[in-house]
């Protein structure tokens, strides 16, 4: 009986192995982490930007939960009462079910020790991270692009991030850095500040957009314009502590990202119509930014 309850035990742990093995993650996969669980695969944000996103939070709590429900996929928050508390998902409902819209979530890739690397988001993360009754442990859910916790070791993990675009290994200079000066979290303090980052995102939609759903967007989009804009535009030409004349540096930052043809390359091989750019800018998207967005920049950095 004793060896017959041993080779039960055995095989029930073979069967168990078994099953994990093939319910490991999988690209596409989507999963629930706190803020702090993911490490960044870039060492540079805007800090503009999340400026941006921190300042409306305050004048408007509806949007923080709005951002909440986006992140997770599920398009927008319902409208929320006094009580609702981002750390208590049951405190507030959205507009759909969670991972409808799996092309709005935040993602990863898995690496070794099943490790999550961050590959989009590390701006609304970060916004969360310092949101006055969210932070580090907040949890939030994620799509899995990538499984590359197979790799031999941490070189040969970071050599299959670069062959796949899925890190930017540069400072907030545009100087090249190596995997290991990558910050280990999101947040202002880990972070490093690159305003041309800033730039590129009040222009979209005005010089450039983001592929339309269906379509793949290249990873670190964004960074492309900055780093060609770096030897392009004079910033202190630009007066960015007020609304008119970072509205300038907009409109000349837009003016310059929409000469190159759509076929010329702006950065790692990448052209201009693959990263999303225009043939000319659109001014009232441009305005409407800048009296939209802008003043929550300036006021919250009159402020904090």
């Amino acid at each position: 009986m004793r060896i017959q309850s041993c080779r039960l035990t055995i095989f029930l742990l073979l069967l168990s192995a078994q099953a994990f093995a093939f319910t490991g993650p999988k690209p596409g996969d989507v999963v629930e982490v706190t803020l702090d669980q993911v490490h960044p695969t870039q060492a540079v944000i805007g800090f503009d930007q999340v400026y941006y996103k921190l300042e409306r939070f305050a004048k408007d709590r509806q949007t923080l939960f709005d951002e909440i429900c986006e992140s997770n996929g599920q398009v927008k928050a319902r409208p929320v009462s006094e009580s609702a508390d981002p750390l208590k998902p049951e405190s507030f409902t959205c507009k759909d079910e969670p991972n409808a819209h799996p092309q709005q979530m935040k993602t990863v890739v898995v690496g070794p020790g099943g490790d999550l690397y961050l590959t989009d988001g590390h701006h609304t993360f970060s916004a969360l991270w310092e949101q006055p009754g969210a932070g580090p442990q907040m949890k939030m859910k994620v799509r899995i692009t990538d499984v590359f916790s197979d790799s031999a070791d941490m070189p040969a993990f970071w050599a299959r991030m670069q062959q796949a675009r899925k890190v930017w290994l540069k400072d907030g200079n545009g100087q090249a850095i190596a995997p290991d000066q990558l910050p280990a979290h999101v947040g202002l303090k880990s972070m490093q500040n690159d305003i041309l980052r800033s730039i590129v995102y009040f222009v979209r939609g005005a010089a450039y957009d983001k592929p339309k759903a269906g379509e793949v967007s290249p990873e670190f989009l964004e960074f492309y314009w900055a780093d060609w804009l770096r030897d392009r535009l004079k910033l202190a030409d630009f007066n960015l502590s007020e609304r008119s004349g970072y509205h300038q540096a907009l409109q000349a930052a837009s003016d310059l990202m929409v000469k190159p043809p759509s076929s010329k390359s702006v950065g790692d091989g990448m052209t201009a119509r693959q990263l999303g750019g225009f043939k000319s800018v659109k001014r009232k998207v441009l305005t409407k930014t800048a009296s939209e967005k802008l003043p929550y920049v300036i006021d919250y950095k009159s402020t904090h």
